[in-house]
């Protein structure tokens, strides 16, 4: 088996708010609101938010992206999406909120990429670098931020 395949990336966001508000805002309906660029569209869901098995689908130059909420559990603050991107790459994503002194909230953010095939590997490194995830991560950390702190989103 080939290790290539499989990369990891962690980061580790400080946000400023209660957990709870914070939950709320980890769904493609409500990253709407907070999230310069973001778009989706929803494929299913019961409640018309996020939930477990929630399915919904994104668009950038990348290509198109289909997400899987495998997990939500509102009393443990975790959730997972399984995103796949047609014939190239699976990425997992696991998100925890921690409690931190009064009103900080610690998000443990893992990404765990996998290419379908060979092809796509030298690509999935150089996108996925630590430091291009660090950058994504820090910016959808800001985002947050401002967006609990003014109500509006930030523009870059």
């Amino acid at each position: 088996m080939n290790n290539q395949r499989r990369i990891n990336r962690s980061y580790k966001q400080t946000l400023y708010g209660k957990k709870e508000e914070i939950f709320k805002l980890l769904c493609p309906v409500r990253e709407k609101e907070w999230l310069q660029g973001w778009d989706y569209k929803m494929i299913y869901s019961e409640s018309g938010f996020a939930e477990k098995g929630c399915i919904f689908e994104t668009d950038n130059d990348f290509g198109s992206y289909q997400w899987v909420m495998t997990k939500y559990d509102n009393r443990d603050y975790c959730i997972q999406f399984v995103k796949f991107i047609q014939g190239k790459m699976i990425v997992i994503i696991d998100i925890e909120l921690k409690d931190g002194d009064k009103d900080i909230v610690y998000s443990d953010i893992n990404y765990t990429f996998t290419a379908i095939d060979d092809s796509i590997m030298d690509e999935m490194h150089t996108e996925n670098s630590q430091e291009v995830f660090n950058g994504h991560m820090k910016l959808w950390e800001d985002s947050i931020n401002y967006f609990i702190k003014t109500g509006d989103m930030m523009i870059q």
